[in-house]
């Protein structure tokens, strides 16, 4: 029997996914009527082995800390143990993978490292462990001002590990909406985020490139981490800029001077891939609402925590449209050529991610309204729709629905956050296994386009 590394990740996913639901139903306090259906830990466990950080409890008042600790636990598998666990067995046999092997390799590291496995798994588990002690350092020293020490630690660990595993949980009930004019919190999760959603092998580009610089050699990013810090860059840039100006007016009227522009930075970082939220969402206007989607749509960078279609993918897509535009016979990125077959499988995962997302409201809307005519269900499709995105891009912002959602809505993105966080493609090739390369090729057709 061929293996399949596809189904490896699935089935490894959803065992953690089924270990998570026991420990958390043990650990939910007894009394509460959350309690009485085994969806509330479902959800939960789902949610934070796909590090989305929806949730339909609130952890500081439901969970004691051993609930929180679990919870911890399964962000930080979901992230990293996972993909840590997936990356060495996938490089382990990489010379047997075959088509659909590769294509995961690549998906899941962003590239194809030229380490053995174990140097592989060694760094990541370093710069992550590394990363978050940092960032959990100097959270402590800020949470010191207003939580007892060992609160504050534990406060601080907790929103370190899940702002770099841009899972957006948090132990404060309106997320860190408290400390929306705080400069330390703010720039530490952002910070966090981003270093946990470019992916491994372009921090691990960065570092050995800073590391070159200090001895004196000159030593070039990788085309792979120059388009992922462009793109990423750009893209917190220009929707920053975008959310100052909508909502200048609205949620951040009443900001202190400066703070306007802290929270339009921290607001586009937040809504690719992570979910903690500083200003109330269900508040913002609905031009804010539609590029937020944008960002869930766009997502992380390959090889990270982060879930959507991927930033390369948004990159060689639109260096497809420009070489029609231009006329050029080839997309081309960084001064060189996209292969063929790269532009197709951006096409095919973004193809892939709208089909999902189509058939995600669908099934939503079904569970909540039936067929309940659309002047009685009026307001809530944009609702609905920023909430099936941010469940399959992993991101955890919410509108406010999930809560109000009912046992089959639940389900419905639990199963959008596992398809997001296994991937799409990854999903498909589980489903029809390696296929065989076909050496040939059929006649060429004419087909009418635009």
């Amino acid at each position: 029997m061929r293996f399949r590394p596809a189904l490896l990740v699935v089935v490894t996913f959803a065992g953690l996914i089924v270990l998570g639901i026991g420990v958390l139903r043990l650990q939910l306090q007894t009394g509460s009527q959350m309690d009485e259906s085994i969806i509330t830990s479902a959800f939960t466990s789902v949610s934070a082995v796909c590090v989305t950080g929806l949730t339909i409890i609130d952890l500081s008042r439901d969970m004691d800390f051993g609930g929180q600790l679990a919870v911890l636990i399964l962000i930080q598998i979901g992230g990293l143990g996972v993909l840590t666990v997936s990356n060495w067995v996938l490089l382990s046999l990489r010379g047997r993978l075959g088509v659909y092997g590769t294509i995961l390799t690549a998906n899941t590291i962003g590239a194809h490292p030229r380490v053995s496995p174990t140097v592989l798994v060694r760094r990541i588990i370093v710069f992550t462990l590394a990363s978050e002690g940092i960032g959990a350092l100097v959270l402590f020293l800020r949470f010191l001002s207003d939580h007892p020490a060992r609160e504050a630690a534990w406060l601080a660990v907790f929103h370190s590990v899940s702002a770099f595993c841009n899972a957006g949980f948090s132990l404060f009930s309106n997320s860190l909406m408290d400390y929306r004019e705080d400069l330390v919190v703010n720039l530490t999760v952002m910070a966090l985020i981003i270093v946990g959603g470019i992916g491994f092998v372009a921090a691990m580009d960065i570092i050995e490139q800073a590391a070159a610089a200090l001895k004196g050699v000159r030593r070039k990013l990788a085309v792979h981490t120059r388009v992922v810090l462009g793109a990423s860059l750009l893209l917190i840039a220009t929707h920053a800029l975008l959310f100052l100006v909508f909502e200048w007016n609205n949620t951040f009227a009443t900001e202190s001077p400066g703070g306007e522009f802290v929270q339009s930075f921290f607001l586009s970082v937040t809504s690719r891939t992570a979910g903690f939220n500083t200003v109330d969402v269900a508040h913002l206007t609905n031009m804010t609402l539609v590029v937020v989607i944008v960002l869930m749509v766009i997502g992380a960078s390959p090889g990270s925590t982060g879930g959507g279609i991927k930033t390369t993918s948004m990159v060689v897509a639109v260096a497809l449209v420009r070489a029609h535009l231009f006329n050029r016979p080839e997309a081309e990125v960084g001064r060189r050529r996209v292969p063929p077959e790269l532009v197709a499988k951006a096409l095919a995962l973004i193809v892939l991610y709208g089909l999902v997302v189509i058939v995600g409201m669908i099934a939503l809307q079904a569970t909540e309204f039936g067929e309940l005519p659309h002047q009685a269900t009026r307001g809530i499709f944009l609702e609905h729709l920023f909430e099936v995105v941010s469940a399959l891009s992993t991101v955890g912002l919410s509108m406010g629905l999930t809560t109000r959602l009912s046992d089959g809505g639940l389900v419905v993105l639990m199963v959008l956050m596992f398809v997001g966080r296994v991937g799409p493609l990854v999903i498909a090739a589980s489903l029809i296994g390696e296929r065989p390369q076909f050496d040939y090729r059929l006649p060429e057709t004419d087909i009418m386009i635009g």
